[in-house]
């Protein structure tokens, strides 16, 4: 679904006196964006917690409550073309597969690691019927980024109220293939481009297909199925390299990035049904995803309700609050079934938000400070590329949006 904050890192141009606000415009807007997608997930995820039927009965009502697919579309865009400027930071002939894969799981990693126990414990002081054996299998696939196949093919076994989490296993197995091509191909700018292109065209044609073949919730956990909208954050990356700064105009950027935010209304009507966005919804949505992060990218202005303080703060953090919200709900579900619905929702929504606090204080804080260690300088290149002279050179100069941002 994920992901959540930045460190900046990587090489920074002597004297660039310009470089450090434009860059922070642009990173909160990225994280507005990603404020509006854990929004919609959690809010997806609240029939756990209020009746739904009414929602269900009203169409322009049910759209935000009926969206989480819509919004893991928007953390795989962003995660995607993030990938890229971060493999690509110095150069990709100079890139290191293992470490960006090292690196990766030590981000994510121990939200999960910690949030698994916890729903172990707490479910021993509720009428929990997972054997010990789910467990153990869901603490392996959870830990190893093979929930989603296991889910996949053993839902009845699989906890349910950490289903969830496929997110992040389609999101690490999406990482390391994409960064496998991009190493093979690292010389090849041109032949990047028609890799990622020809295995786009197969992965839409392929959702497409498995759609008409097997049941929402089988194609939904699918990897090849799930995996297009990355895909096509790293061909925007890779795009965007051969666009020249000054090439494209302040005003177009700016028009670009306002009618693609715009279309994201009716897009978020469209991709409210199942069917609907398994089809072309997740076509249409990636296009219009790609154009609204490329006029970012590119410094387009006219964004401004992404830069909310509300949305930027909730973009920030939202690793922990994707990882903690669902079995919070769950568990607050379990041990309140005769309460009624707004204060369970309550309930629910503060401790969700307890978690994630002691989350930032105990863990994603001491992830930042391990991932800006100097020990990760020495496994960079001894002769970077200079970001004046590297054509990939973008103001984004991030490992991963996903790292907790600010001083540690």
């Amino acid at each position: 679904m994920p992901p959540p904050s930045s460190v900046p890192s990587g090489p920074v141009a002597a004297g660039d006196a310009t470089a450090t606000p434009v860059r922070g415009r642009r990173l909160e807007l990225l994280d507005g964006l990603r404020g509006i997608a854990i929004l919609l997930v959690v809010l997806s995820h609240g029939w756990v917690l209020w009746p739904i039927e009414w929602i269900d009965e009203h169409e322009w009502v049910r759209l935000p409550f009926r969206s989480g697919n819509f919004a893991v579309t928007i953390f795989f865009v962003v995660t995607g073309y993030l990938t890229y400027r971060s493999l690509s930071a110095h150069g990709l002939v100079n890139m290191r597969v293992g470490v960006g894969i090292v690196r990766r799981v030590l981000r994510v990693a121990p939200a999960t690691l910690v949030v698994l126990p916890v729903v172990v414990l707490a479910s021993l002081f509720s009428d929990d019927p997972t054997s010990r054996e789910a467990n153990w299998q869901t603490f392996v696939h959870v830990s190893t980024y093979t929930w989603n196949w296991h889910v996949q093919t053993d839902a009845i076994n699989a906890r349910w109220d950490l289903g969830h989490l496929w997110y992040l296993s389609v999101d690490m197995q999406a990482f390391v293939a994409m960064s496998i091509l991009l190493y093979f191909t690292r010389r090849r700018p041109l032949a990047q481009v028609a890799s990622l292109v020809g295995l786009l065209l197969l992965l839409t044609w392929w959702r497409m297909h498995v759609t008409e073949l097997e049941p929402v919730l089988n194609v939904l956990l699918r990897t090849t199925a799930r995996m297009d909208p990355f895909v096509v954050g790293v061909l925007l990356g890779v795009l965007l390299t051969f666009v020249r700064p000054g090439s494209v105009s302040p005003r177009a950027t700016a028009w670009t990035g306002i009618g693609a935010a715009v279309a994201l209304g009716p897009l978020l009507w469209f991709c409210s049904r199942d069917d609907r966005f398994l089809g072309w919804g997740v076509t249409l949505l990636e296009i219009d995803l790609a154009l609204l992060v490329a006029a970012v990218a590119l410094g387009g202005s006219g964004l401004g309700v992404l830069r909310a303080p509300v949305l930027r703060f909730l973009g920030r953090h939202s690793l922990p609050l994707y990882v903690w919200h669902y079995p919070v709900f769950a568990a607050v579900e379990t041990h309140t079934g005769d309460w009624a619905w707004p204060p369970r929702t309550l309930l629910a929504l503060a401790i969700t938000a307890v978690a994630c606090v002691a989350s930032h204080l105990l863990i994603e804080r001491r992830v930042a400070r391990l991932l800006v260690h100097p020990f990760w300088a020495r496994l960079r290149p001894q002769q970077g590329v200079s970001p004046g002279a590297d054509p990939r050179r973008e103001d984004l100069r991030i490992d991963d949006l996903s790292l907790p941002s600010g001083k540690a």
